[in-house]
């Protein structure tokens, strides 16, 4: 008999439905989560939630005062660690949630609150930070450690024996070369090809990647 575990999502607006999209993948695999609704500060678009049959229960601060597992469904890295920061210590856990579709090789270590997206690929000895998010069609090689809450648009690649810092922006299609160094709070444009280390706060655009002109 499967186990149906209630679920929260913080965050109504795309970011936090796709997360809805990976937990209804779950369901179909095997692990039930019953979606109780949304908590959003500032919430837009709820038809959008009502085509999904939910809704908005409150704010962030209904999740502290009616603590459930929950899940961070806000897609900027500063946010994201904000509200977990404000959510730390309430009774309110973050899952770690790993679409179906998604590889996850041996000896990976995911933080807890990690989401892995649809299609994408964590090979073998990779050490991933708490309320990192990879969306859709993301791949992590061997032996790299990336850090917490850092977000990875879709289609990103991070190649072998690199390290990303806690809060990097990784744009959609940006490539990583193996053994780079990204620093903390660096932001990686679109497409970039990133062959030397970025220093922590940087921008670095185009191929290959150099820093943005102001």
């Amino acid at each position: 008999m499967a186990v149906v575990s209630e679920l929260v999502i913080v965050g109504c607006g795309g970011h936090g439905r796709e997360i809805h999209s990976t937990v209804a993948a779950l369901g179909d695999a095997g692990h039930h989560w019953d979606v109780l609704g949304f908590v959003d500060d500032a919430p837009d678009h709820l038809d959008r939630l009502e085509r999904l049959g939910l809704g908005v229960l409150g704010d962030v601060g209904w999740l502290a005062d009616h603590p459930h597992p929950y899940a961070l469904g806000i897609g900027t890295s500063a946010a994201r660690r904000r509200i977990a920061d404000r959510l730390d210590g309430t009774g309110a856990d973050p899952v770690t949630l790993i679409h179906p579709s998604a590889s996850i090789g041996p000896d990976v270590h995911l933080g807890h609150g990690v989401v892995v997206f649809a299609q994408s690929t964590i090979t073998t000895d990779v050490r991933i930070g708490a309320h990192t998010h990879l969306n859709v069609g993301c791949s992590v090689q061997h032996d790299s450690v990336v850090g917490e809450a850092v977000q990875f648009s879709p289609g990103v690649f991070v190649n072998g024996d690199c390290t990303i810092g806690d809060d990097v922006f990784l744009g959609t299609g940006a490539i990583v070369t193996r053994g780079v160094t990204v620093g903390a709070g660096a932001r990686i444009g679109a497409g970039a090809v990133v062959l030397d280390d970025v220093p922590a706060g940087a921008t670095v655009v185009g191929t290959p990647a150099r820093p943005r002109p102001r």
